[in-house]
């Protein structure tokens, strides 16, 4: 069955994290899936700005159509041109796919279909888990206020809200939303990593010795990602592997690095640390190559595209038990799971570290084992396909009546 599938994000700035990716890689196989697929969106880049896009014309590229609009607000993103495109348009498609919460695009996309009787889905991308479900960079008083006059009756009136990890599903219980939940995982393109780069371009480029222990970070920087944890952790690390480095790579797109520079200061080690800016996707892959260990000792992790990244490129991991993959990780022996403490997080890293070649193969085999049996879009769109066929007929069911 062929879907027209309309996606709505606020943003497809890759600088703004995983939900970006995540969807263009979704919308790129739901299309060679056969599906008719859009995608609705503002011009707005990360951390300010504006993406060089045409706006208010269709672009089409590998299928996906993509529609830009001006935003005219920050942080909200309202876009008068959108809400005209949207009510016009947004009952001629199967189903509606939302991804995230707090923004005017996916807000009023959200009431769209609710009013028109269109099916939809909303991901809130982690977004209702309680740590961050608590924090806001403006307002908190506003974005609660926001959230019950908009979001929460969204949510509630959602054919479903779509999780990307069972425990990011139990994590948002405590708000007790009445919507259908379903949980789909996130993918990777197994094409990109059916044959890894060669060896030592990542450490070439950047300075690491070739045979210095390489521990290695990758993702925004920022506050829910655990920095503060990371940095004394690894000073910890130097007194039992002295030659150690940490790599610490991605987007400083708020100023967080400023005070994760001032810490590697303060702890001595920034003659072993090494800063670098967002990568293009080969140069991704070839730090992971190049990695002993990846590190991810988030606060907050809906699912955790780094980590099954770095497991897709036999990377063994260390991740802190609030990424919502710890279970499938551990399950699969693919690394070590620790708490957020920073004795747990530089004992883990010492220990892979300092394990045998034979130890650390197998760990990223298994990881490598565990995204090609779970985590690829070509498995993931046809799970979502299936969502989506059942929620688009239980709404034509129920609007035919008895």
């Amino acid at each position: 069955m062929t879907l027209k599938i309309l996606h709505v994000i606020s943003s497809v700035a890759t600088r703004s994290g995983g939900p970006a990716t995540v969807l263009s890689q979704l919308s790129r196989q739901q299309a060679c899936d056969g599906h008719q697929v859009t995608l609705c969106t503002t011009n707005r880049d990360a951390p300010s700005g504006l993406l060089p896009v045409p706006c208010n014309v269709p672009v089409v590229r590998d299928g996906v159509t993509t529609w830009h609009f001006a935003a005219q607000s920050f942080p909200l993103r309202f876009s008068r041109a959108m809400a005209l495109w949207l009510h016009t348009n947004i009952r001629e498609f199967d189903i509606v796919h939302i991804h995230g919460l707090y923004r005017f695009p996916t807000t009023f996309a959200a009431w769209c279909a609710r009013r028109s009787k269109t099916p939809y889905l909303i991901c809130p991308h982690g977004s209702l888990d309680p740590f961050l479900h608590q924090q806001s960079h403006y307002n908190l008083a506003l974005k609660r206020l926001y959230e019950q006059f908009f979001d929460r009756p969204n949510l509630n009136g959602a054919s479903a809200i779509l999780y990307t990890a069972e425990e990011e599903r139990q994590k948002a219980s405590a708000l007790k939303l009445t919507a259908q939940a379903v949980v789909v995982p996130n993918g990777l393109a197994w094409d990109d990593y059916e044959t890894l780069p060669p060896a030592g371009g990542f450490r070439a480029k950047v300075g690491i010795p070739e045979h210095a222990p390489l521990v290695l970070f990758l993702g925004r920087i920022n506050f829910k990602k655990g920095l503060d944890l990371l940095v004394p952790a690894f000073a910890q690390v130097l007194r039992t592997v002295p030659d150690a480095q940490l790599a610490i790579v991605g987007p400083d797109n708020e100023g967080y690095g400023r005070d994760v520079r001032h810490w590697c200061d303060k702890q001595g080690i920034r003659s072993h640390t090494t800063f670098v800016d967002h990568l293009d996707p080969e140069s991704v892959r070839q730090a992971y190559v190049d990695a002993d260990v990846f590190v991810l000792p988030s606060y907050s992790e809906n699912f955790g595209m780094t980590v099954a990244e770095a497991m897709a490129c036999r990377c063994p991991v260390v991740i802190s038990d609030q990424v919502n993959i710890w279970r499938e990780v551990k399950r699969a022996g693919a690394g070590r799971v620790t708490r957020l403490d920073i004795p747990a997080i530089a004992n883990a890293l010492t220990a892979l570290l300092c394990s045998d070649e034979d130890t650390l193969r197998t760990m990223g085999e298994a990881g490598r084992t565990l995204v090609k049996q779970q985590y690829t879009w070509a498995q993931i769109s046809q799970q979502l396909t299936r969502v989506y066929e059942t929620l688009s007929s239980r709404t034509q069911v129920n609007q035919d009546g008895p």
